[in-house]
Order: C-alpha cells, then sequence, then structure tokens
C-alpha cells in the first residue's frame, strides 16, 4: 500500500496514476470478463439475443477498449484522435448481423463503462491508503479520459449503422428476388420472406417507409416490404381473414392527408392474388403521379385505368363529355379543375369554394360556363365527366399509356 503525508497530497497524482493503472493492468483479464458478462446479460435482459459469436466479440472488444483506456490514461500526453479500434468494427458488424437494436446497444456501452470505472476505483483503494488522495487520482483518471467515451461511441454507432445499412441492402436484394419470383407464378417457401403467401393480402405501393410503418399500426396486419429496383417500396399487408373493403377505405383515408405517396391494389387471397393486387397498386401509383393525387385504391380509378387502355375509348368519351370544354387555354383549365373539384366532393359548391379559394357566386358561375361548353347538366352523369376529365388530365400530359403494364 501506498501512504502520503497529507501536505503531499497535492503532488505526484500523475505518478501515483500510473501506479493504479499498472495494479488494474495486472488484473485486465478479471476487468474484460467482467465487463463481458455485466453487458451481455444487458443485452439478453432485453433482447434475449445471446449468440457465442457476440459473447466473443463482446469480450475482444472490451479488452480493445480498456487497453486504450489504460494507454491514454498511462501518458502524460493527449492521445490523437483515432479510427474505431479494429475490434470495436468487427463487433459492430456482429451486432448488425444478429440486427441489435441501437438502444440495447447503447445501454451494453454504458454498463461496459460503468464496470471499467468501478473496477478503477476498486483497484485504486487497493492501492493507495489515503482514502483523499484516493479520490484525487480517481478524478485525475476521469479527467484524462474525459470524452474519450463519447468519442468511441460515436464512432461505433457510426460503423454499426454503416454495417447494418449494408445487411439490409443485401437482405432487401434477396427478398425482391424471391418477391419477384412469386410475382411470377412461383411457389417460394413463408420462412423465406417471413410472410404467409396463402393469407388475404392488400398490395400497397409508397415513397415513404414511415406511410408503411402507419399502415401497419393502424391495421395490426403482416407486413412485408422490398425496396423496389426504381427505388420506391413495395409492400403487402397481410392476414388471415378476408379483408373488408371498409378497412381498405379507412387505410385509405388515413392516408389522404400525407405527403407521400400511397397507392393500394384491391384485397385478395393466395399467391395469385398477391401478384394481382401488386399489378393493381402500380396501376394506381401511375395514376396517382399523373392526376396529382397522394392517396389512390384501384377499385376508386378501375374505369379511368380501362378507358386509358384504349386509346379510341378514352378520345370518344372526352368527346362525348367535355366538348368544348377541352380546348386548351388557362380558361378553360380554370372551369374544368372548378368542375372535377366540384364532382369529386359530392357536387358540394361550398366544399368546391373552399378547396378552390373563390366564393360561392365565382363557383356557381364558372359551373354554369362549364355546363354551357359540356351541352348537358353535370349532374346527369357525374361519374363518366369526371372520367372524362381525370383522363383528359392524364393525356394532356403526356401519359397516354400510363396503364399499359
Amino acid at each position: 500500500m501506498i501512504q502520503l503525508e497529507p501536505g503531499a497530497m497535492r503532488f505526484g497524482i500523475a505518478r501515483l496514476l500510473a501506479e493504479v493503472v499498472d495494479a488494474l493492468e495486472a488484473e485486465l483479464d478479471v476487468l474484460v470478463e467482467s465487463a463481458r458478462d455485466r453487458v451481455m446479460a444487458r443485452i439478453q435482459a432485453t433482447s434475449g439475443r445471446a449468440s457465442t459469436e457476440i459473447h466473443e466479440g463482446v469480450r475482444r472488444g472490451a479488452s480493445a477498449a480498456a487497453r486504450d483506456a489504460l494507454a491514454r490514461l498511462r501518458s502524460q500526453a493527449r492521445l490523437p484522435q483515432q479510427e474505431l479500434l479494429p475490434e470495436l468494427v468487427e463487433l459492430a458488424r456482429l451486432c448488425a448481423d444478429a440486427r441489435c437494436e441501437l438502444a440495447e446497444l447503447a445501454d451494453g456501452w454504458l454498463v461496459g463503462q460503468e464496470v471499467f470505472w468501478d473496477r478503477f476505483q476498486a483497484v485504486a483503494e487497493q492501492t493507495l491508503i489515503d482514502k483523499a488522495l484516493c479520490w484525487e487520482v480517481v478524478k485525475a483518471g476521469r479527467a484524462r479520459l474525459s470524452g474519450n467515451a463519447t468519442r468511441l461511441s460515436e464512432l461505433f454507432r457510426r460503423a454499426y449503422e454503416h454495417e447494418l445499412a449494408g445487411v439490409t441492402e443485401l437482405d432487401d436484394t434477396s427478398d425482391l428476388r424471391a418477391v419477384l419470383r412469386v410475382l411470377q407464378g412461383q411457389w417460394v417457401e413463408p420462412s423465406e420472406l417471413g410472410y404467409d403467401l396463402a393469407a388475404h393480402h392488400v398490395a400497397v405501393i409508397v415513397d415513404s417507409a414511415a406511410s408503411l410503418d402507419d399502415l401497419v399500426l393502424r391495421s395490426g396486419w403482416q407486413l412485408l416490404r422490398v425496396r423496389a429496383p426504381s427505388g420506391e417500396l413495395w409492400g403487402w399487408l397481410g392476414t388471415r381473414t378476408r379483408i373488408a373493403e371498409d378497412d381498405i377505405d379507412a387505410l385509405l383515408a388515413s392516408q389522404r392527408d400525407a405527403h407521400a405517396t400511397v397507392a393500394f391494389g384491391e384485397p385478395a387471397e393466395g399467391i395469385a392474388g398477391f401478384a394481382t393486387s401488386h399489378q393493381q397498386a402500380l396501376e394506381a401509383r401511375a395514376v396517382a403521379a399523373a392526376a396529382g393525387q397522394t392517396a389512390i385504391r384501384f377499385g376508386d380509378c378501375r374505369l379511368l385505368i380501362a378507358v386509358l387502355r384504349d386509346d379510341e375509348l378514352a378520345k370518344g368519351l372526352i368527346e362525348r363529355e367535355l366538348g368544348d370544354l377541352d380546348r386548351p387555354g388557362e380558361r378553360m383549365h380554370e372551369l374544368r379543375e372548378t368542375l372535377r373539384t366540384y364532382l369529386e366532393h359530392s357536387q358540394s359548391v361550398s366544399a368546391t369554394a373552399a378547396l378552390r379559394r373563390h366564393d360561392r357566386k365565382t363557383i356557381e358561375r364558372q359551373l354554369r360556363a362549364a355546363e354551357e361548353l359540356i351541352n348537358h347538366r353535370a349532374s346527369d352523369r357525374p361519374d363518366d365527366v369526371l372520367v372524362a376529365l381525370r383522363v383528359a388530365e392524364i393525356l394532356r400530359n403526356g401519359d397516354r399509356h400510363i396503364a399499359e403494364r
């Protein structure tokens, strides 16, 4: 044991710190095993995972981190910032492969720090008799390592997220290949996709993963998602029971105010339904993109898609239902937009005025002008007129073959 007179307490802290570091290094194996056991206990408590590879990776990572910390405590100068220790890079890879949660890794990291400093203080107390001096040495050690744990933690987080992105990309590629086989009519084992192909499905195509997460939260159904080659997300919501029309309408309504596009197919069953609903979602998404809609269901634009598949039918419908209203010009465009809004919102003048940001009298005048141009009342054939307006707008935007897939 080392004991100093009170007057000498303020001297030799660096030398005494080195003494404690040497003593701690002598029992490094005990420190590392304790850190590994505590970290693994925390990870197991939250996730239940405890593979042999993770166990060994944590041990090697704890050993490397402890040796690095001891070297920094022993050095009189600040050691330079450096790349993440190779052992911790490997641990990040193992954790990414095992799909460990970042929160549980953060908890494990904090536990490892607690073990190190608990052991450091215990060794300091064994080495130094004077309690006040012991505390000064512990404070000096913490000050010298100030910021080191945060630096390593941030480097580890970046390494983990990089590795996880790589693993996810590989999984996405594998899942996409399996999904493409299913869409071609081939059977794929449910275990390969983690999804029951024999279930009732509804396919969705979205721009944002957040939209899929929200749909799963609202429905409580199983989800299969893959990243499509063109960048959007393909998804399937599945359940053992038949999917009601009202369920899809409710999900559709929940997405109307979303900023991302969400396109639904129709409910279907089994492997054939899996492919059919997906094809419908693709067609609905194309219509949404052309018409500027954020949420759309195939069943709501079935007639529109059918008309778009036949150029002669589309041309005839536009001529019959729109007449001179289909002429070019800003005035005609204004009248078409007002008429379409009116028909899309239950022929309500008030709703149309609010959405078009005009007063009721202006909307009424525009509706009368539009009806004079189409040569009949819009309320006589509202569905036909609305389809004609949508088809004309899509063709005007150059998407003539939007539904030819």
